[in-house]
């Protein structure tokens, strides 16, 4: 039997912070919730034979066969996970500066959008094994990934690979950024530094992963990935943009062969390199060849005929020959791929994405010709080979180990070696440093959550439709039906779990219709129901049925059938899938597809610019359609994604990696699954979330879920379906910018810092400077210590023994007032200098900042009990006054006026606008009238919906928004940390004027915020380019419309 288990809540952990529950599941249990993180292991089947995949008798059988098999520990991966967090323990001991600063940004708790983290320390792994310290490396070895003898007789050698497993949905694309950072940065600031390189080369799959890609490109500058997730801080953009990131399909890394040379054959004039090769040319096949046409191409000097073929009656049916063809040679290979590299280091970082592709094929006996995907296996066997002999010629014309690859990063959600690779099936590739699975991203609400099937009305131990095809195989044996399946057998009785879960879709699509309706959802685009077939001949005959109507198999579901002008389901062959993969050229229908599966879900094309190819493929079609007489061919609009309403998608294999579609709600599949392994990688291209939306109760992700039925999971917890009717998710909201209500817009420019021109001396505005609490309640500075009492080593405050108070007073005694300002003014003077530069001389600079100093220590201290003004040498204290002061100076000229500018980036990316804000939320959303949005969603229960209803109400409010996924953030300091402040509200006035609103009970950190964002109006109001800016801190909802009130008397 199959274990079902299900729970009914089964995420249990932050995606933000380390997991810190997991499932426990065990053979004829339920699942049980356990303290502490799951250790990193797979699980593998050892039977006879099975592990170099040779298809002995009932070996297809053993293949249909999806159970789990023993577990087995990643223990490299544990040791590192373990060895990483005691160097996140330590502080990251022995790591440089530019990577301090990069994990200060990445790990920071103001960031707009929190970085995972399984990123995190999927990234903290490969940066271990380079820059941590040695004792905490002792014990760790990678293995190596050897070339074969040949490779090695030819000067290849091994270069360094590190695997990370990532499940689907857990971000390996912002990894990717981070490490191209990471390197390039690195090297720019130490370019004799061994360990980085300023180069990245990038291989990926296909050209729909490719082109998404683009956004690692450091030229993009505000608009690329470094700068959208906020992997790099702006003043380091320019030393970023001094590297180069490469990125290419692995197809790119063949090796081309020379067709000719200056107009003349390559083989004529013997240019390139040449290469002897023996090959099979059959008479007849797809070129029609006779024997008269093979000998006329051998006395022409295109190869030369070794032997003739010959079957058992002795008919002629080819020849084997030997043919020379000449290659582009690895000098041009290197140009071809890396470009010409002036300036550049003779070593390159590089990345594998979906690299389950990128493994060293292993020797074959003649009999290990079964694979899994039949279709497939030829195409999984050259791509394997292409992908990692293109980087053994990279590694050896760059000059091998110590140049060439630096090390080579793998990422992939199942870096696992499949059949027909000539490696024990199902193992992962024994490099792997890093493990985040699937179970864990499910645990941590990271991706939706899998429903399948726990008991039917059948009453068997396993309902029918968890494994579909062994169901199928089960009842075509009662009914006298051996062999191998046929398309016929399966449809005759897989119509029927299709047709069931195909009305539940019904259902999710009218629940989709009804949320748009209400305005909690941007677009109508329907849910996609994905139906993975176990080849085309299958694909074919469930086509038929379901977009044509076909009645050969009895009534098919209407919701998903074709019509002229109207494609509701598509069908993707494994042929169609591998030219799409790299890049659809060969025909028009594949470019077609291409472009369809790449807008599955999406109203509108990305910048909202049609594909100038596909713009030709629409105008080609219309011509034809137009001369269409019968009338069934309808016009297209090239301005519509084509994929925009699909709603049913029929593939064979799996869909292509890089296929992100959000929407898919259905999952059947079609085919045998021989491993838990495989389970994975079918649905994992339909596990991907809709939304982020967070559940208010539990502080997780909200549930998302697939229904899927027939891939028969059985290591993850997965949500019940069947049985007990379990209460409905509430739905998640989507909060979006109405283009109707542009009039409501609000743009406002993006600070990163400040500048000073023309400054002469440094001013203070003490009114709005903050006072320092210095509180034995929350630091306390007098301690009792004495014996342990009790046998338990428990602290007994009325046992036995003297004693002794522990305090400040002989330090207080020993340290003057003036000491500790001499100490605050100059750590000022080094952060001023740091980050303003040398404007004022030091011979100016310090003595003021002294003076500010001691004003500040003998006027803003609150010292409570026991705390004299000398505990602000202490810390916290004294890093929160020198982050109170250095927030506070302002440079002014000689007439003490302010001249101090923000710095805005150049162009678009300095300016951020309310069009751009979309997102999910589960919480109940607030209606609004003045704004830009749908809706607003209120973090109060009461203050910021008054707030909201004050803005639409007042007549002086022409339009305002809340800063909710706005991303208007003010810069300030705190404890000496950058912080970020985000405001409540963003409001314009009728007058012109803009304001920024926090609504604010309790006092906290608000003046030190309040003075921040003063400082920013100032500094914004000072450029003159975005209008006139100021800040109210509002204590009660209702004082609001006194401060718009006493706002509107002042402009009069």
């Amino acid at each position: 039997m199959s274990q079902i288990n299900a729970v009914e809540a089964p995420i249990i952990n932050s995606p933000y912070n380390e997991p810190q529950h997991h499932w426990h599941i065990e053979v004829a249990k339920p699942p049980e919730k356990r303290p502490d993180r799951r250790l990193a292991s797979y699980f593998f089947r050892v039977p006879e034979r099975a592990a170099r995949g040779r298809k002995t008798k009932g070996q297809a059988a053993l293949f249909d066969d999806a159970s789990k098999g023993q577990e087995y520990l990643l223990d490299l991966a544990n040791l590192i996970r373990l060895r990483v967090k005691d160097w996140r323990a330590r502080d990251y001991s022995g790591a440089t500066k530019v990577t301090r600063e990069l994990l200060d940004l990445w790990r920071s708790p103001d960031r707009a959008q929190r970085l995972f983290f399984a990123q995190l320390e999927a990234v903290e792994a490969v940066l271990f094994l380079v820059e941590g310290p040695e004792d905490l490396k002792q014990g760790v070895v990678v293995p190596s990934n050897e070339p074969g003898e040949d490779a090695k007789a030819d000067g290849y050698k091994a270069f360094v690979r590190y695997a990370l497993k990532m499940a689907t949905g857990s971000g390996k694309t912002t990894v990717m950024g981070m490490l191209c950072a990471w390197s390039i940065l690195n090297k720019v600031a130490q370019q004799q530094a061994a360990a980085y390189s300023d180069t990245v080369l990038i291989v990926c799959p296909n050209v729909t992963i490719r082109d998404r890609l683009r956004e690692l490109d450091p030229n993009l500058d505000e608009l690329s990935l470094y700068r959208t997730r906020q992997l790099v801080p702006l003043h380091r953009m320019p030393d970023l943009r001094r590297g180069e990131v490469f990125i290419t399909n692995w197809h790119n890394l063949e090796r081309r062969e020379l067709g000719d040379v200056n107009g003349t054959s390559a083989r004529v004039v013997k240019r390139g390199v040449p290469i002897e090769k023996q090959r099979t040319v059959k008479l007849g096949g797809r070129d029609e060849l006779s024997e008269a046409d093979i000998r006329h191409r051998a006395t022409t000097g295109a190869f030369d005929i070794l032997r003739e073929l010959r079957d058992a009656k002795d008919v002629l049916t080819g020849f084997e020959v030997k043919e020379t063809r000449y290659f582009e040679s690895d000098a041009a290979f290197l140009r071809r791929v890396l470009g010409n590299r002036k300036g550049r280091g003779s070593a390159i970082l590089v990345m594998n994405d979906e690299a389950h592709h990128a493994y060293r094929r292993g020797k074959l006996d003649a009999d290990d010709t079964y694979a899994i995907d039949e279709e497939t296996a030829d195409l999984d066997a050259r791509e394997a080979t292409v992908w990692v002999e293109g980087l053994d010629r990279i590694n050896k014309a760059l000059g091998g180990k110590g140049n060439g690859i630096r090390f080579c990063v793998d990422l992939s959600a199942t870096p696992f070696f499949i059949q027909g690779s000539g490696n024990e099936v199902g193992k992962p590739f024994p490099w792997v440093v890093s493990d985040f699975s699937l179970l864990e991203a499910i645990e941590s609400g990271l991706v939706k959550i899998p429903q399948l099937p726990t008991q039917d009305i059948g009453g068997t131990e396993t309902p029918a439709y968890f494994n579909v095809w062994r169901w199928v195989q089960e009842l075509s044996e009662k009914a006298g039906i051996t062999g191998k399946l046929t398309p016929d057998v399966l449809m005759r009785y897989a119509t029927q779990p299709i047709t069931q879960l195909a009305d539940e879709w019904r259902r999710t699509a009218a629940e989709w219709s009804a949320q748009f309706s209400a305005g909690h959802r941007k677009s109508d685009v329907p849910p996609v129901f994905i139906i993975v077939c176990r080849d085309t001949a299958l694909a074919k005959e469930l086509y038929d049925w379901l977009a044509n109507g076909s009645s050969t198999y009895g009534a098919s579901p209407e919701q998903f059938r074709n019509a002229p002008g109207r494609e509701w389901t598509v069908r993707v062959d494994s042929k169609v899938a591998e030219d799409i993969a790299e890049g659809g050229g060969k025909n028009d229908e594949a470019r077609r597809l291409r472009f369809l599966l790449e807008t599955v879900g999406k109203t509108a094309w990305p910048g909202n610019k049609v594909p100038e190819e596909y713009t030709v493929l629409v105008d080609k079609y219309n011509h034809k359609a137009l001369d269409d007489e019968d009338g069934t061919l309808l016009t297209l609009d090239a301005s519509v994604p084509p994929g925009r309403d699909v709603r049913c998608i029929i593939s064979v294999a799996m869909l292509s990696e890089g296929w992100d579609a959000t929407t898919v709600t259905h999952v059947v599949g079609l085919r045998p699954f021989g491993s838990q392994l495989l389970c994975e990688q079918v649905v994992g291209r339909a596990l991907r979330r809709t939304s982020y939306a967070v559940d208010e109760t539990t502080g997780f992700f909200r549930e998302e879920t697939a229904k899927v039925f027939g891939v028969p999971f059985e290591l993850i917890p997965f949500k019940v379906e069947g049985g007990a009717q379990q209460p409905p998710t509430p739905p998640a909201n989507q909060i979006y910018a109405v283009p109707a209500k542009s009039q409501y817009e609000i743009t406002f420019p993006v600070v990163e810092g400040y500048t000073d021109p023309g400054i002469t001396r440094l001013a203070i505005a003490w009114q709005k400077v903050p006072t320092l609490v210095l509180d034995p309640m929350s630091v306390p500075d007098i301690t009792l210590v004495k014996g342990l009492a009790t046998t338990d080593g428990a602290l007994a405050a009325y046992g036995p023994g003297a004693a002794s108070v522990v305090n400040l007073d002989q330090w207080r005694a020993r340290v003057r007032v003036q000491q500790v300002a001499f100490t605050v003014a100059k750590v000022l003077v080094q952060h001023w200098k740091q980050e303003r530069g040398d404007a004022i001389p030091m011979h100016r600079l310090f003595p003021q900042m002294l003076a500010y100093a001691q004003q500040y220590l003998q006027s803003k201290l609150d010292c409570r009990g026991n705390r004299a003004p000398q505990d602000v040498a202490l810390n916290p204290y004294f890093q929160q006054a020198v982050g109170i002061l250095f927030d506070a100076l302002q440079a002014v000229d000689e007439t003490g006026k302010t001249l101090e500018r923000p710095i805005i980036t150049p162009g678009p990316a300095g300016m951020r606008s309310s069009k751009h804000v979309e997102f999910y939320t589960g919480r109940q959303p607030w209606p609004v009238q003045k704004c830009h949005l749908n809706a607003m969603v209120a973090d109060t229960h009461t203050w910021e919906q008054a707030a909201a209803t004050a803005l639409d109400a007042h007549p002086a409010v022409a339009r305002w928004v809340k800063n909710d996924h706005l991303g208007f953030v003010v810069p300030y300091r705190k404890d000496g940390t950058r912080r970020h402040y985000l405001p409540d509200f963003v409001a314009e006035l009728v007058s012109g004027d803009r304001l920024l609103v926090e609504i604010k009970g309790q006092i906290g950190d608000a003046e030190i915020k309040a003075a921040a964002a003063h400082r920013w109006c100032q500094a914004v109001n000072n450029d003159g380019r975005f209008g006139r800016w100021s800040y109210r801190m509002v204590r009660q909802p209702p004082d609001l419309m006194k401060v718009l009130d006493a706002l509107v008397a002042r402009a009069a």
